[in-house]
């Protein structure tokens, strides 16, 4: 349970910084990296709601889309949390 827990936070968190710490680069840019970050939304509320090493991959490949599609869209703290979780093996 407590693992669990621990999960839905780490994941409720990342998720809070994907929405707060952005930083735009442009009106078409920004809608591109909009709904980028609207897919790591999205796949982050999947892999705290269903915790698992499909919605984990899954979480993981939203995350490196948005890397690849925006480099810049998340700077500082946010950004750092992200990689930390890319970086984690799913379980």
């Amino acid at each position: 349970m407590k693992k669990q827990q621990s999960v839905y936070a780490f994941g409720l968190g990342i998720l809070v910084l994907s929405l707060a710490g952005c930083s735009k680069s442009g009106p078409g840019a920004t809608n591109a990296c909009e709904n980028q970050a609207d897919k790591i939304a999205a796949a982050a509320n999947a892999y705290v709601s269903n915790p698992g090493k499909n919605t984990c991959e899954a979480y993981k490949a939203a995350i490196n889309d948005l890397f690849k599609t925006c480099p810049t869209y998340y700077t500082g703290v946010s950004k750092q949390t992200l990689e930390d979780f890319n970086n984690t093996p799913c379980q």
